[in-house]
């Protein structure tokens, strides 16, 4: 009888390891979903600020025209460049967030970066061409990526949106199930 009791209590004692190890690791899943939601949702502002077109400066001779557009077409880069530090912070957790959700969830990580980097490359290519040397069509796609589209045209924002959707689908269960372990009246 004895025996039958301490196996008993190793049995409940192992299943309550299993259960709070559980509970821990559901807990690290849903820190770290809120933390790349938040990161997400952060990134998508930053991007939005950074393809914003400046206003247009004061009236000034035409000489002035090549400056004007140099420095509208650099805004870009040196707004995401005072944001460095969020997107180096978001490829950072990447690598988490595979750990936890597995490689296919990292997908937006990989798409929030090609729009960043086309952003930049756009604007470094509209600088490196001022005097419109490029095709038409090559300008078109570099101006559109900075956002010098229409809203219904801007296929960036699109993929933006896109990506922010692929990442809430992964998080937002987690962070809801979470939530409702915390506080079970609420449900």
């Amino acid at each position: 009888m004895a025996g039958l009791a301490t196996l008993v209590a190793g049995w409940a004692a192992l299943r309550g390891v299993d259960a709070w190890r559980a509970e821990i690791v559901g807990r690290r899943k849903a820190e770290l979903a809120e933390d790349v939601l938040a990161q997400f949702y952060r990134a998508r502002d930053v991007l939005v600020w950074a393809r914003l077109p400046d206003r247009p400066p004061d009236p000034a001779p035409q000489d002035d025209d090549r400056d004007r557009r140099h420095q509208s077409h650099a805004s870009p880069i040196e707004r995401l460049a005072q944001e460095s530090a969020l997107f180096s912070e978001l490829q950072a957790s990447r690598y988490r967030f595979m750990a936890y959700f597995g490689e296919d969830a990292a997908r937006p990580f990989e798409q929030m970066r090609a729009i960043h980097g086309e952003v930049m490359s756009s604007a470094q290519s509209l600088i490196r061409d001022p005097d419109a040397l490029a095709s038409d069509a090559d300008r078109d796609r570099w101006e559109d990526a900075i956002g010098w589209v229409g809203e219904e045209d801007d296929i960036l924002a699109h993929r933006l949106a896109e990506t922010i959707a692929q990442v809430e689908h992964v998080c937002r269960p987690l962070i809801a199930d979470q939530k409702r372990l915390r506080h079970p009246s609420a449900s």
